[in-house]
């Protein structure tokens, strides 16, 4: 072979190279916006298990050995919008028509075959973003062939931190800033396997909020009536069947309303992994988003959901005390334990562990994911004033074990924090299904509530049921607490503070008895152990005094007729 044909020899071994490496992914580019880089790409035909790889680097990369990697397991055609395929969400369902992601406001969707990552810029990141995208085979081996121009960008981007936006996914005009100035705000979480429809908003998470950054994410708001209605959705996709999930088996899995695994991409790594509250952090910038633009009444918000929704109200709602005026909880886990023939704890396994949970297995937060989880054990340490919570459950619901709600009620009674609840010998799709009116007309009650008004927490009222041990069979088998309990005419000043007292249910005997506790005090402020009047009715005034909690709790009201008593507490009389 002379020079001529080794140079031409070469150059042809080179060209096929480039060819077989630009074959995977090509014509890669990158646009910037709202502090986010999307990266779209070519995308041949990968073998099936094969994962994609995104680079990141100050200058062109040739050498992935000198980028950073931001982003492992993308999966094939990640360009496919995979919300609007039924099989996503529904195990043996057939595949829908692929469509790709629509990733600006009204414009055209993606070609669904391609590949698709949004990166998050960083803080402080200046100058120039340079990207490549690689592929790795189904064991893992990453082919680091890189085709400046193909499947590296030549040219960086140029980017910088800034607020996320959603992308309108609606028809028209995305809804103006200001829409829902002064309304009350309603987060409504559904159940396991809903998938909402109609979500006009798409956004792509930062690293904060998924297994890697980039997942994406949908939502609904809008301003529906009076009030800024919300509603997120508990899934994720972790690019693999959910097999382990004995309901699941598809890609797209719930999470109760928490988080999961940080290896949940690889069943074999997650022992290596950390419980970790993603979903938590998606819901709480999606509010964060929502009172931005729609301007919602911060102390008018709300949150309910049923069953797999009553429990996200409840492990992550309730928590919010900061956020959320009153909540209602329909069958929910309040507690996750291995308490019963099911215990609550097993709904967490296939998401967060491998099997059941150690006492000592600990969240990304640093404490252990059963604690965490545990709302009896967060009822009891709470230090301050929690959202009103109402619940109904059902003695015989197989899928939220009953043996963890009298603690939970006993909890909340010895802590003093505002609730009321309602259980019924129901399974999980009925219970309260045949309650009396008063009690359905808690999802509508719930609503009631403002961050920046006083509430009175009833205890010991005598006219509640007894939930019992925890048996199934044991205590009221249909029963309630703080029933019919309510209030109005309440006046809040600096020196003085007032409430009437009401109680009032179809069939309830007078008089109730009743222990109450003043809660979100606004201008009557109290200061630990200070000694106070209060005039119950007609009553001579007795004096009380506050906990060293600032807690002021006024004992054995009598609650004479449906009228209600008059209560004033005052330094003086």
């Amino acid at each position: 072979m002379n020079t001529s044909q080794f140079i031409s020899a070469t150059l042809a071994l080179l060209a096929l190279n480039v060819a077989q490496a630009a074959g995977l992914v090509s014509e890669l580019k990158a646009t910037a916006r709202d502090g986010q880089v999307f990266l779209t790409w070519k995308e041949a035909e990968t073998p099936e298990g094969a994962t994609f790889n995104v680079h990141l680097a100050s200058s062109p990369i040739a050498d992935v050995a000198k980028a950073a990697r931001i982003a492992h397991h993308v999966e094939r055609h990640s360009a496919r919008d995979w919300w609007e395929d039924p099989a996503s969400f529904k195990k043996g369902e057939p595949h829908g028509k692929p469509v790709g992601f629509r990733i600006q406001n009204d414009g055209e969707r993606l070609d669904p075959a391609g590949g698709l990552f949004v990166h998050t810029v960083r803080k402080g990141a200046r100058g120039k973003l340079f990207f490549a995208v690689t592929c790795s085979d189904a064991s893992g081996k990453e082919d680091t062939q890189i085709v400046a121009g193909e499947n590296s960008l030549r040219d960086g981007v140029v980017a910088e931190a800034a607020d996320i936006q959603p992308i309108w996914q609606g028809k028209g005009a995305p809804t103006a800033s200001g829409a829902g100035k002064g309304k009350p705000l309603w987060l409504n979480l559904h159940a396991k396997g809903g998938v909402v429809g109609g979500m006009e908003y798409l956004v792509f998470g930062d690293e904060t909020m998924g297994w890697r950054e980039g997942l994406p994410f949908k939502f609904s708001a809008r301003v529906q009536g009076d009030e800024v209605l919300v509603r997120p959705t508990d899934r994720v996709w972790i690019n693999r069947p959910h097999k382990e999930a004995g309901d699941g088996g598809t890609p797209a899995i719930w999470t109760f309303w928490f988080g999961y695994n940080s290896k949940i991409y690889d069943r074999k790594l997650m022992a290596e992994g950390v419980p970790t509250n993603y979903t938590e952090r998606r819901n709480l910038w999606i509010l964060d988003w929502v009172w931005r633009h729609y301007q919602p009444d911060t102390n008018r918000w709300y949150c309910s959901g049923g069953s797999m929704g009553g429990c996200g109200t409840v492990s992550f709602a309730w928590r919010h005390p900061e956020l959320f005026a009153g909540l209602h909880a329909h069958v929910p886990i309040v507690s996750y334990t291995y308490l019963g023939s099911k215990g609550s704890a097993t709904r967490l396994e296939p998401s967060c562990w491998t099997g059941t949970i150690p006492p000592e297995l600990k969240t990304s937060e640093g404490v252990p994911l059963l604690d965490r989880m545990n709302g009896t054990k967060f009822a009891a340490e709470a230090k301050s004033d929690l959202p009103f919570l109402f619940l109904v459950h059902g003695r015989q619901d197989s899928s939220i074990p009953w043996q963890n709600n009298p603690p939970f009620y006993r909890a909340l009674a010895q802590a003093r924090q505002a609730f009321a609840a309602y259980w019924d010998n129901g399974t999980h799709p009925t219970s309260g299904k045949d309650a009396p009116a008063d009690v359905k007309a808690w999802h509508e009650r719930f609503r009631r509530f403002r961050l920046d008004e006083s509430l009175p927490a009833f205890t010991h009222t005598s006219s509640d049921r007894n939930p019992g041990n925890g048996d199934p069979a044991d205590g009221d088998i249909i029963g309630w607490i703080n029933r019919g309990m309510d209030w109005k005419e309440i006046e809040d000043m600096p020196d003085r503070y007032a409430i009437t007292v009401t109680a009032d249910y179809p069939g309830l005997e007078y008089p109730v008895r009743t222990d109450m506790t003043l809660r979100r005090l606004q201008r009557f402020k109290v200061k630990p152990s200070e000694s106070l009047s209060v005039r119950i009715g007609n009553a001579a005034p007795v004096s009380i005094k506050a906990d060293a909690q600032c807690l002021l709790t006024i004992s054995g009201v009598n609650i004479p007729s449906r009228n209600g008593v008059r209560i004033v507490v005052g330094r003086s009389f």
